[in-house]
């Protein structure tokens, strides 16, 4: 199958421009309209604009009928966004859950109650989510998560205080109803910080 062009070409050319327009303007409506019938409008256009994004970095790969392979990347994008988005619900109803075992008033005591933590680690990315989680709730030293995220133990650590700083913020503006009882609402989520 005959290609459009090289990555490196597009990304030094100004015809690579010009080339990533003349498929927008090609072949947009009609992938908007293919993600509309399957998704709602603002996710449908996130995902048309990752699309094309996609497009440009793997210019080298669209072939000149683009449009099967437009329609198949954002196939694959809002799949992947499906995927993200039920992980994250099933996150939260795990957190949820975690409020009615024994010992959950302790929790909440702590650290907010069950509609203020699923509010904020909502707002959370999911890599802040996942660090806070394997610190806090499956009781991992900095080293044993490290090796699940696959990272350095020094820099999962410094992922653990800047999404401890970021669960803090949020669960601050989760909290319209009260104040924090103590000093320090993460304390759940500070606890396992040795590495």
């Amino acid at each position: 199958m005959k290609r459009r062009r090289t990555t490196a070409g597009a990304h030094e050319d100004p015809d690579g421009h010009r080339a990533l327009e003349a498929l927008y303007t090609a072949h947009a409506d009609r992938v908007l309209a293919y993600l509309r019938h399957r998704t709602d409008r603002e996710t449908a256009e996130e995902i048309l604009s990752e699309t094309f994004v996609l497009a440009w970095r793997k210019s080298g790969s669209v072939p000149d009928d683009a449009l099967p392979w437009l329609l198949a990347s954002a196939r694959r994008l809002l799949a992947n966004r499906v995927r993200s988005d039920q992980r994250h619900r099933a996150l939260t109803e795990r957190m949820a859950a975690m409020a009615d075992r024994p010992g959950a008033q302790e929790i909440g005591d702590a650290i907010g109650t069950r509609t203020e933590v699923a509010a904020a680690l909502s707002a959370l990315s999911e890599q802040d989510r996942e660090t806070l989680l394997l610190s806090a709730w499956y009781g991992l030293t900095a080293r044993q998560a490290a090796a699940v995220m696959d990272c350095t133990a020094t820099a999962f650590a410094v992922r653990l205080h800047r999404a401890r700083k970021r669960f803090r913020a949020a669960l601050h503006r989760a909290d319209h109803a009260r104040p924090f009882p103590g000093a320090h609402p993460h304390a759940h989520f500070a606890q396992q910080e040795s590495a």
